[in-house]
């Protein structure tokens, strides 16, 4: 874009001219529109003064309007009619070298604007400043050459006066990345006209080219005081928000710039939707894409849609866009397209979207840095039963995880857990042997009674205590030695003792209920007892059975009749639920 704040030339360029006042008024009125960037109601007023009365001057204020906006060709034809209105006019022949700068002919350009200048023999103070102006175009620009020209033009500003030659001289050293000079040049304009809203919203925007967004919002907020409808401040005051990840205030302002500039550019809008997505606004994100359907072509708007349907739970929709996306723009897809398509794959509640979920997550979880994926796609196994991979993405959980949470041991050891007594049913070790399986069974309750020790560990040394996991490792340990019972007794009782005094401790902040599980570990203690034929201390045992549950049948008959050891504990379904990992993203990348 070009420079804003024009104010000289709008005085400079009517004298001479034979206009009436009022149109004067309304191409001053229209030249700010073009700075506030409301292009279709400067266009309107430009449009009307240049068919109504045709001057070399009309044209170049219409030329001048459609440079701005970026309607190149028609600039052109704006210009070549007022040139031809007015040959000794030079003003037209410069905005011609901004078409040529705009199509990156710079060696036309310069050839334009030195036959200008030679022509008024670089006396015309306007045409200087047209001329540097044009060299300031984003598209292909000379800064150099015109901070060359407008020191000429400046020095014939006896006075200083002319606050808009400041500030093209601070736009040319901007694009030279001399912050600096830039800066000073934009404090003399405000020294020369206080206020300038433009001034301030320059000086915002070289500190947000800077990074120190604290600073660029600052200037961008005293921008807004001086003008509250000059809309580039609010784009701009937008992208340094983002920055400093304040997503919802920047949404906020890229709507006050589309409201107040009148914008309907599909890439601005674009640039709305994705701030609206960041904020997690994704019905306002959805709202802007779908009036940009038909009207471009960027793949980026699969993603955020299949983002934002993902968010709002409309899954099908989401997995819709998002394979949509990946097919059409495959260097484009990061992990994060996997992850939201593997979340909406599971939200399906088939078996198919189930399997899709983990293939997706598989493809996020080693490069998401902000999310430990391996958790949510061992949880996902868990339920549904698949033990032993389970076990793998928990091990995996706790491997890339510089903070694993003591339920991943948990959930780790209750997956070891369920799985062992199913090996030697799974298709993958059909092929063992009686003695490989029961090798085999016993690590899978080995590693579950490490992973709870782990856990015991971790949560005694912050002072607290957990007493399920040693019901745990009392579980697991019972069961890695089926076939040497005095062994498992051993290691199993201590445990359940320590279980039965921990969870009999008084603690206000332990609000589990313990008696099924003390039932089930007065049952093992009692058939420990038996084995070592102590039939007074499994008496003991049973009545504490009967205390809790007076009930049971299983207890009754054993204190009447021959004392047998109880049928080993089952699996316990855990007192703690895990954590589901928050939801987080980044949008439109």
């Amino acid at each position: 874009m070009m420079n804003n704040q024009k104010k000289s030339l709008l005085t400079i360029l009517f004298v001479g001219a034979m206009t009436a006042p009022l149109m004067a008024q309304d191409v001053q009125t229209a030249l700010k529109d073009v700075e506030a960037e409301r292009f279709a109601k400067a266009g309107q007023t430009l449009t009307q003064l240049a068919t109504s009365s045709p001057s070399a001057e009309n044209q170049f204020y219409l030329g001048y309007y459609y440079l701005r906006s970026g309607q190149i060709d028609q600039a052109k034809a704006a210009f070549e009619k007022g040139a031809a209105a007015d040959a000794k006019n030079q003003l037209n022949n410069i905005g011609l070298a901004g078409v040529a700068l705009a199509k990156k002919d710079r060696a036309t350009a310069k050839t334009l604007i030195d036959n200008a200048i030679s022509a008024t023999k670089s006396k015309d103070q306007n045409a200087l400043i047209r001329a540097g102006e044009m060299y300031t175009l984003e598209e292909t620009n000379d800064p150099a050459e015109a901070i060359r020209l407008l020191t000429i033009a400046d020095e014939k500003d006896k006075k200083n006066e002319n606050a808009e030659i400041e500030m093209l001289l601070g736009d040319a050293y901007f694009l030279k990345n001399d912050g600096g000079n830039a800066i000073s040049k934009y404090e003399n304009a405000l020294t020369i006209t206080p206020n300038l809203a433009e001034a301030n919203y320059k000086i915002g925007r070289l500190y947000l080219r800077g990074k120190n967004y604290a600073k660029a919002q600052e200037y961008f907020k005293l921008a807004v005081q001086n003008d509250p409808e000059f809309a580039p401040t609010y784009r701009a005051y937008a992208d340094a928000l983002a920055n400093s990840r304040a997503y919802k205030a920047a949404a906020t302002n890229y709507e006050l710039y589309v409201q107040k500039s009148g914008t309907t550019d599909p890439e601005q809008l674009l640039d709305v939707a994705r701030y609206k997505f960041l904020a997690q606004d994704y019905q306002g994100a959805i709202a802007y894409l779908d009036q940009l359907k038909g009207k471009i072509n960027n793949p980026i708007i699969d993603r955020m849609y299949g983002w934002a349907y993902s968010a709002l739970g409309k899954n099908n929709e989401s997995v819709e866009s998002l394979n949509r996306f990946i097919s059409t723009a495959p260097q484009k897809v990061i992990y994060d397209d996997y992850k939201y398509l593997g979340r909406a794959y599971a939200q399906l509640g088939t078996p198919e979207g189930d399997s899709l979920s983990i293939i997706n997550l598989e493809k996020a979880a080693p490069q998401d840095t902000t999310e430990n994926l391996y958790r949510e796609i061992g949880e996902k196994l868990y339920k549904t039963k698949k033990y032993d991979k389970a076990a793998t993405y928990y091990a995996k959980t706790i491997a890339n995880d510089k903070k694993p949470q003591n339920n991943d041991f948990l959930w780790l050891g209750l997956a070891n857990y369920q799985y062992a007594p199913r090996v030697g049913r799974d298709s993958t070790v059909a092929q063992m042997d009686t003695a490989q399986i029961k090798q085999v069974k016993q690590q899978y309750y080995l590693r579950a009674d490490s992973a709870f020790t782990q856990m015991a560990q971790r949560i005694e040394a912050d002072g607290k205590k957990y007493p399920l996991a040693y019901y745990y490792r009392a579980g697991a340990n019972y069961y890695a030695y089926p076939n040497d019972k005095e062994k498992a007794a051993s290691l199993a009782g201590p445990l359940y003792e320590k279980f039965i005094e921990q969870a009999m401790a008084p603690d206000s902040s332990d609000k589990t209920d313990y008696k099924r599980y003390l039932v089930t570990s007065y049952k093992a203690l009692a058939g420990f007892s038996i084995l070592k034929k102590d039939d007074a201390k499994a008496k003991e045992y049973f009545e504490k059975v009967l205390a809790i549950d007076p009930n049971d049948e299983s207890v009754k008959k054993a204190l009447e009749g021959p004392k047998e050891a109880p049928a080993p504990a089952t699996p316990a379904k855990p007192a703690v639920k895990p954590k589901t990992p928050a939801k987080k993203s980044t949008a439109g990348k």
